[in-house]
């Protein structure tokens, strides 16, 4: 089984989400064919690493994943440079992500300031496994502290 889903669309790793965010595993983002609403969209495959021992995705792995595709998101989406820390996070697990589905967060950033909000709802094969939102703060060039604005 391939990393990639076969959904036609061009997938591009992301990286420099720090050493944290490279243990969890590979995560992929496009803006390939995507609705006019969707600036990109974020996937990863659930892989055995990333379960529990039942075996589903845990649920700390998806909590990271839609930290790295909101931020991500809002920094893509509305060309701004990193860092982004965290401010706030809230999500609801919906359904199971299970061993070898692909998972996609499809992104949608409400308000890009000095803070900015962002919500997504992250798709297993069938279903919704998951929906969040979260607030992430603009630092200053070199990342010493908040960005006025």
């Amino acid at each position: 089984m391939t990393d990639l889903p076969d959904d036609g669309r061009r997938w591009e790793p992301v990286t420099d989400c720090g050493p944290f965010a490279d243990l969890v595993g590979a995560i992929y983002s496009t803006t390939d064919r995507l609705d006019d609403s969707e600036g990109v969209r974020f996937g990863f495959r659930v892989a055995p690493h990333q379960c529990n021992p039942r075996p589903v995705c845990h649920g700390g792995m998806l909590a990271t994943f839609l930290d790295i595709a909101l931020a991500r998101g809002i920094r893509m989406v509305k060309d701004l440079p990193a860092p982004m820390p965290t401010i706030t996070m809230s999500l609801d697990y919906l359904a199971p992500a299970m061993l070898g589905d692909w998972i996609d967060a499809r992104v949608t950033v409400t308000r890009a300031g000095g803070t900015c909000f962002a919500q997504a709802l992250l798709h297993g094969p069938t279903h919704p496994v998951l929906r969040g939102s979260g607030v992430y703060k603009r630092l200053r060039p070199g990342g010493s502290g908040p960005h006025d604005g």
